[in-house]
């Protein structure tokens, strides 16, 4: 089941409809607006895999949820600049309807790497975030 994104509105009339900013990239690339956090909301249990496209993950459903993280030495290979890549090149999941007691959220990296050294990483208390940073020789991820 994929993630849908939630509706987004054009709130600072910008033309785009994403929080972003410009950024500056270097004399090749120079000044390229970009994404901050893309949100998705999910409303519904099951398995999601994540893209390039997710910053924020907020679950809001009564139901086991459990997402597979996309392919470390892939997602920090995408272009910065690129309108899908979150800007700050981390992952935040977060229980959001405060249900994780009673259904953990599952978080399991791509087949081969790691969270912390682990094969997968569960939220269990009510309304936790979980940050994932990729780490530096890209065998998986770190929780900070």
């Amino acid at each position: 089941m994929p993630i849908l994104p939630f509706p987004a509105q054009d709130l600072d009339k910008s033309g785009n409809n994403f929080q972003g900013m410009r950024v500056y990239l270097g004399p090749s690339l120079g000044w390229v607006q970009t994404r901050i956090k893309p949100e998705f909301f999910v409303t519904a249990g099951g398995t999601y895999n994540l893209t390039t496209d997710c910053g924020v993950v907020m679950v809001n459903v009564a139901a086991s949820t459990t997402f597979i993280l996309p392919d470390v030495r892939f997602w920090v290979s995408e272009f910065a600049y690129q309108p899908a890549t979150a800007f700050e090149r981390a992952i935040w999941i977060k229980d959001l309807g405060g249900n994780a007691t009673l259904f953990p959220i599952t978080v399991n990296p791509f087949p081969g790497q790691l969270i912390d050294l682990l094969a997968g990483f569960q939220i269990i208390n009510n309304h936790q975030l979980l940050r994932l940073y990729p780490l530096a020789d890209l065998s998986g991820w770190f929780v900070g």
